[in-house]
């Protein structure tokens, strides 16, 4: 069973220095982040501003803090069917592999595209762009000894876990990974107990022991299926499924990741989350 280590997005906290952003994590009892760069490090407007100075002062930051760098956040969008939309966020994440070995992050991590920023476009079609994005990070990842992992959405491009088994499949590369977010699996129609728990065993079964990190936040459904945001005590997600199914992998440890964090509410998230993790 592994050994979870609880953690935040840095960005909920706000943006800052490195120095403290990551004491002010620590300082919330989280022991592990998810890293974005151009969202939460002040002066940080866009990936060409992380310097290699920057880098290290966040590496040292984090070292200082005890604060692990669990995901280097790379938010991009790899599902793009224009070529030179695609092939632009494609050179962000090139340009981020260093930076995250630098780091130590346990891993990079990118969702897919919502199908929504591409009207017109079919997900077929918005997968196989994932595809063709894929496979062309992934190559420098093993060369580099990152590893890359994308997270499954309803309603973006990769968007239930048998098409994250097929991504998987397809590229087969020893560096592909998952992030895996229980409340991006359940839309307005597998919002039951029952119905996340079928969903559960399809990941657990399928490539659970791909999972190199949990994201953690609350939703719900309002009666027409509109998603809306919730504390973690008013979510509809089956956490106690989700961490039943990944007690039972194989990994020594993962990180789970408190999303859309108040800093003003962690000790309350984390007494929850401590519910389900220990």
């Amino acid at each position: 069973m592994p050994e979870f280590i609880l953690g935040a997005r840095g960005h909920d906290f706000g943006r800052h220095d490195p120095e403290t952003l990551f004491s002010s994590i620590g300082q919330a009892g989280f022991a592990c982040t998810q890293l974005a760069f151009p969202k939460a490090v002040e002066g940080v407007k866009s990936y060409d501003d992380v310097t290699p100075a920057l880098v290290e002062r966040a590496r040292a930051a984090a070292a200082a803090s005890g604060v692990g760098i669990a995901v280097d956040g790379t938010y991009v969008e790899l599902s793009y069917v224009d070529e030179d939309k695609r092939r632009a966020e494609v050179a962000k994440v090139l340009s981020q592999i260093p930076v995250a070995k630098a780091l130590g992050a346990g891993c990079m991590g990118s969702e897919t595209t919502n199908m929504a920023k591409q009207p017109g476009v079919t997900r077929k079609e918005a997968q196989e762009a994932l595809l063709r994005s894929l496979g062309e990070i992934l190559p420098a990842c093993e060369e580099q000894g990152v590893l890359f992992a994308v997270e499954c959405v309803y309603y973006h491009a990769m968007n239930t876990p048998e098409a994250v088994r097929m991504v998987l499949d397809t590229m087969a590369s020893p560096n592909l990974r998952v992030i895996c977010d229980f409340a991006n699996y359940v839309g307005p129609e597998a919002a039951s107990v029952d119905a996340q728990r079928r969903i559960w065993d399809k990941v657990g079964s399928w490539y659970g022991d791909k999972i190199t990190a949990v994201h953690f936040k609350g939703q719900n459904f309002q009666p027409d299926g509109t998603l809306y945001s919730t504390s973690l005590e008013d979510s509809c997600v089956d956490y106690a499924g989700g961490f039943e199914m990944l007690r039972q992998m194989p990994q020594a440890s993962l990180p789970v990741l408190r999303e859309e964090a108040v800093p003003a509410r962690a000790a309350s998230d984390l007494a929850f989350m401590r519910r389900f993790a220990y």
